[in-house]
């Protein structure tokens, strides 16, 4: 076949002048096309931009608690009232490859803050390091006639001291990922704790008759927890090997008071040194959607402590050595048949032998606290429809206590559980639950027993449970959904001649948000709930015992609401406030007539924020706490001359103003 040049000719010349000029194609215009906008097209996360990221803060503020130290543990300052700075810092730093590092400072210039950093690359060493300071404050106002800067506490004249515990704490940790299936890692930290708290002690020597308090001071005790181990992961699989360890020591091994004259009249005992180590090895096996864990667990505890410190104790032998192994062991299947049908099944064993000196004592043998403890579980989960789930299951628990009253309990559980999720705005839940226990013939000699044969121990006793529970949620519209939880659980136990006989449990909790617009949102909240038991008394020195019951009731009521305004006043200002209110009231009645005081508490708590952005980068805030509380013991009312102002009536405040700066 031959080819003619012409056309060869003209195809060329078109060619030429369409590598000159602009393609046009009628309907299209790509003539007029502008160029892509691709700075969207960029994964800012994938950027690896190098050097420090993150948010420091500068602030100054004022507190005021009110003489009462309790207001301390929701703001920790150094003083009852002044001004007081603080710095906070959350930084973290990307390097080259997979170096990384971050730096948190919280609260530092309170009591409670934390120092944190951390070192490393991802993919290989990581090494972090630690340590906070944390106190935790009861009460300012207790009186005793010993103080706790004294030893042995000697009696005085009645004076005020301070009931709190500050705990410092020292961690650090190493972690290694090589690029190997191994993962060893390792965690350690030392905390000591320095504290000064308190007995109450119906009587006190050289007061009279009346109650008292007794300091205990404790200055010289700490704890060492290391923890390490090694992982393997394989495909589908996984095992971990870890060893736990804690390590308790104090200085001190009694607590002595007493008169001047004899300051070493009364004695009590501090916590020994003890020592816990722990060996666990666990897995996990992952196949044909189906998942298997397991596992193994032994630890031993052991303490020891010297006898001879206590004088007034008729002791056999100078220490006391007190040990306690445990064997654990468990697992738990689940398997998926199907897109509808959901199956597990659990088992639990622990064994846990007491092997402490018995005979420390002249005369007495303290009795071992062995115990041996199985649980089995069985559950299904059923997809009816898209929208409709139902979960059923069985519960077993075994427990035998070699030195109880009654060796064996064996405890059924039967539940019951549904899911209503349509695409609709509305969900509903709700679970019926059924349980019983019972167990082995009581026994009252007196080498194991009680002696009494009509106690029962609540946790002994034969006891049939009933619990119900049922959510509601609803959408009410984009920005606005409810949800309201329920529950009704009573407990009935058979035969409590003397014992607790009935155990009853539920309230409501109602939540309700709202996002009024793009920059205003609020949240409303409330929780009721009601505990109550009722119990049979008996008196030991009447000659028919003279039986008496009580009825015990704690009411609960919380409430709160909060709301978020951004953009406020057309500005780059942030608005936050939250409100809280709680109410407690306990209260007992007795069947011979005479009821007993409430004890009641009540708490309001109010907090603001401000947060005004100057540029990309500075910003300012304001924050302002405040907090009523006021609590009524009848335990101590009445006996402020000897006990002190322990019932709490105070107004705290905090307000701050804060310098952040973003880069």
């Amino acid at each position: 076949m031959k080819y003619s040049t012409l056309w060869l000719s003209l195809l060329a010349v078109c060619s030429a002048q369409a590598a000159e000029e602009p393609l046009a194609v009628g309907d299209y215009a790509l003539q007029q096309s502008k160029p892509a906008k691709t700075e969207r097209w960029r994964c800012k996360s994938c950027e690896r931009d190098e050097g420090w990221f993150g948010e420091v803060g500068l602030s100054a503020g004022y507190a005021n608690d009110d003489g009462a130290t309790r207001f301390r543990n929701w703001v920790p300052s150094q003083q009852d009232s002044g001004m007081l700075g603080i710095f906070n810092a959350d930084l973290q730093y990307r390097g080259e490859g997979s170096r990384y590092g971050s730096l948190e400072v919280k609260n530092l210039g309170m009591e409670r803050f934390r120092l944190a950093t951390e070192q490393g690359h991802y993919d290989g060493m990581r090494a972090r390091l630690g340590y906070s300071e944390s106190p935790f404050y009861w009460n300012s106002h207790g009186r005793s006639v010993y103080q706790p800067d004294e030893s042995p506490l000697t009696q005085g004249s009645l004076a005020e001291f301070d009931k709190e515990v500050v705990r410092k704490k020292l961690t650090a940790g190493l972690a290694y990922t090589p690029k190997s299936p191994w993962r060893p890692y390792a965690d350690f930290s030392h905390e000591k704790k320095e504290a000064t708290l308190a007995y109450y002690q119906s009587s006190v020597p050289g007061i009279g008759s009346g109650p008292g308090l007794l300091p205990k001071p404790v200055d010289g005790s700490s704890t060492t927890l290391v923890k390490s181990g090694v992982s393997y992961l394989g495909e589908g699989w996984l095992v971990d090997l870890a060893y736990n360890g804690s390590l308790y020591r104090t200085d001190d091994t009694a607590l002595y008071y007493g008169s001047v004259a004899d300051p070493y009249a009364n004695e009590r005992a501090y916590e020994p040194d003890n020592n816990f180590h722990q060996l666990s090895l666990s897995g996990q096996y992952n196949w044909d959607r189906q998942s298997l864990t397991g596992r193994v667990l032994t630890s031993q505890a052991t303490s020891n402590g010297s006898l001879t410190a206590f004088r007034n104790a008729p002791i056999s032998q100078d220490d006391f050595h007190g040990e306690v192994s445990t064997l654990q062991a468990d697992a738990k299947w689940v398997g998926r048949f199907g897109r509808d049908l959901t199956l597990r099944a659990g088992g639990e064993y622990r064994d846990r032998k007491d092997k402490s000196d018995e005979y420390a004592v002249v005369g007495k043998q303290r009795g071992k606290s062995d115990r041996t403890r199985s649980k089995a579980d069985l559950a299904a989960d059923y997809r009816l429809s898209r929208s409709v789930k139902l979960t059923t299951g069985y519960q077993y628990k075994a427990d035998q206590r070699e030195q109880a009253d009654r060796q064996d309990t064996d405890e059924h559980t039967l539940f019951l559980k549904g899911r209503y999720r349509p695409a609709g705005a509305l969900q509903l839940g709700g679970k019926l639950a059924w349980s019983t226990r019972d167990g082995s013939d009581w026994r009252h000699d007196s080498a194991a027993g009680n002696g009494s044969p009509t106690l029962r121990q609540f946790y002994l006793a034969d006891r049939d449970r009933v619990e119900l529970r049922g959510d509601l949620g609803y959408q009410f519209s984009e920005g606005m959904d409810a949800r309201l939880e329920g529950w009704w659980a009573r407990d009935d136990y058979k035969e409590p001649d003397i014992g607790r006989s009935e155990g009853k449990d539920y309230g409501l909790d109602l939540t309700l948000n709202q996002q009024f617009d793009d920059n205003l949102s609020g949240h409303l909240f409330s929780n009721l709930q009601w505990i109550s038991s009722s119990q049979n008394h008996a008196y030991t020195g009447a000659p028919d015992w003279d039986p008496y019951s009580t009825a015990v009731r704690d009411e609960i009521t919380t409430l709160g609401l909060g709301l978020t305004q951004k953009k406020a006043f057309d500005r780059d200002l942030e608005l936050g406030l939250d409100y809280s209110f709680a109410y407690g009231r306990g209260k007992t009645d007795a069947s011979k007539g005479y009821d007993y005081p409430d004890l009641t508490s009540k708490q309001h708590r109010l907090e603001g924020y401000a947060l005004y952005q100057l540029t990309k980068q500075h910003s300012l805030r304001w924050d302002v706490r405040y907090e009523y509380f006021q609590d009524v013991d009848y335990l101590y009312t009445g006996e402020e001359r000897n006990l002190g102002n322990l019932n709490q009536d105070y107004n705290g405040y905090f307000t701050a103003v804060s310098w952040l700066y973003k880069f």
